[in-house]
């Protein structure tokens, strides 16, 4: 009964006007993350998702990357061997609608003061 009524509410949101302008929010903060990532030196990402992939390369490098943006604070997962191929290591960005504009300026911020020192 719990799970249910959960799953009503969500789709009372989903089709309310709430969830329409979260929605549009949310393709914003998608676009606005990609203009963020392209700034900071990654190459333009033709996924059109909230989940941002960035290829790294090297295990070591996305692992470090990684760590070096959670010491900032901003949570981004490096993804690596077995979850993808040996040699392909990403970082995964990822969106919601409750980030903000401001949010988006602090990883710029934090990518390019680690582009310097790193």
């Amino acid at each position: 009964p719990a799970a249910a009524a959960a799953a009503r509410a969500g789709l009372a949101v989903i089709q309310s006007p709430e969830g329409a302008e979260r929605r549009q929010r949310l393709w914003l903060l998608v676009e606005e993350l990609k203009r963020v990532l392209i700034g900071a030196g990654f190459p333009p990402s033709a996924v059109r998702a909230p989940i941002v992939p960035v290829m790294v390369g090297a295990e070591a490098q996305a692992v470090a990357l990684s760590g070096a943006l959670r010491e900032a604070g901003v949570f981004v997962p490096a993804i690596r061997y077995p979850t993808v191929a040996r040699g392909e290591a990403r970082l995964r960005f990822t969106v919601s609608a409750a980030h903000s504009g401001e949010d988006l300026a602090v990883l710029g911020n934090v990518l390019g003061q680690i582009a310097v020192s790193g």
